[in-house]
């Protein structure tokens, strides 16, 4: 069995795949001493270290992991963030590996998240969220709708490299999955302090995609919800946490955002046309496998027609934007980019 020992690649997660059969099972699995309980946030988080040698070939031995259990309603989320990470190894889009498991001692179903740092052969680094760095500039903070441009300059204020290509995947990515939850808290940078004491700032993975690809919808209003007005409405209503600018909900809508970031930033329309250039047979594929797993969050065959139609539609309604021949004119807030 190949054993994962460093830290998560492109090419690692073309390789690396969740068996059907290797559901992983949270028994055994000892809570990280120093920080037992998740972030902050709607729904419970637990902290496990991975026992060593890892029980499959996808996990790493010693690392930690963040085991989420979103019930009721949200359950389906579990499957968001599963299928995020399936598809971001298609798109080229660095997401935190995601795998179904079960709880320990009542075997509860939940998805067990890949922590982005931390790994024994990487320097220390550690998470700085976006509002942190926001807050710290003296943004204006909206938890309703914030901004796009505001998050931007940010990043190139902490001279964060390959900022302008991590907005553009990202942007497109939520848009193609519908998320819509890249909140200030949702995003952020990797720090690592230099061999002379400096401070460098990287971004981290697109992490938390579980918001997505119409979890909420139940089980019984599927057939429904797949009805040619309603499905249309509800690609449509699809918006991200921000606009371009704060409050801005026109902006803020899927492809709309994509269209603002072209017009604003040069050099992003390339990047989210590679991220939208993925094939039916990519998303009924992943699909399909979803449905090969004996779980007790069941995949069903709906709910595999539901969100394959939901990545044609969205994935056709991005690259008939990007196609449109809008002009990017290079500045942001007055400032070259």
């Amino acid at each position: 069995m190949r054993r994962r020992m460093r830290m998560m690649t492109l090419d690692d997660m073309k390789l690396l795949r969740q068996h059907p059969s290797e559901v992983v099972d949270l028994n055994g699995w000892d809570l990280d001493d120093e920080f037992p309980i998740g972030p902050t946030g709607a729904k419970p988080k637990r902290i496990f270290i991975c026992p060593s040698p890892a029980p499959h070939g996808f996990l790493i031995g010693g690392h930690r992991y963040l085991f989420k259990e979103p019930s009721g309603p949200y359950a389906m989320q579990i499957w968001s963030e599963v299928i995020a990470y399936e598809l971001a190894k298609r798109v080229h889009v660095l997401v935190p590996p995601a795998f179904l498991a079960r709880a320990p001692g009542n075997g509860s179903p939940g998805v067990l998240i890949e922590f982005f740092y931390g790994y024994k052969d990487r320097p220390p680094a550690r998470l700085i969220s976006g509002i942190d760095r926001l807050q710290a500039r003296g943004y204006p903070i909206s938890y309703k709708r914030g901004s796009l441009k505001d998050n931007i300059n940010v990043c190139r204020g902490q001279a964060a490299p390959s900022w302008r290509s991590w907005w553009a995947e990202t942007i497109a990515f939520d848009a193609l999955i519908g998320n819509t939850d890249r909140h200030s808290e949702n995003w952020g940078f990797l720090a690592n302090t230099g061999p002379h004491g400096g401070m460098t700032f990287s971004m981290a993975p697109a992490f938390d995609n579980g918001t997505s690809l119409g979890f909420v919808t139940r089980e019984q209003d599927l057939e429904q919800a797949l009805s040619e007005a309603r499905f249309l409405r509800f690609i449509e209503r699809g918006c991200h946490h921000y606009g371009w600018t704060s409050a801005d909900r026109a902006s803020a809508q899927h492809v709309a955002l994509c269209r603002s970031l072209v017009a604003h930033v040069t050099g992003t329309r390339a990047t989210m046309r590679r991220v939208a250039t993925v094939s039916d047979a990519n998303f009924d594929e992943i699909v399909s496998w979803c449905r090969e797993f004996n779980y007790s969050v069941p995949f069903s065959a709906l709910r595999a027609r539901f969100v394959a139609t939901q990545l044609r539609a969205r994935r056709n309604s991005i690259l008939k934007t990007l196609a449109e021949g809008v002009q990017g004119h290079g500045t942001l807030g007055g400032v070259p980019t």
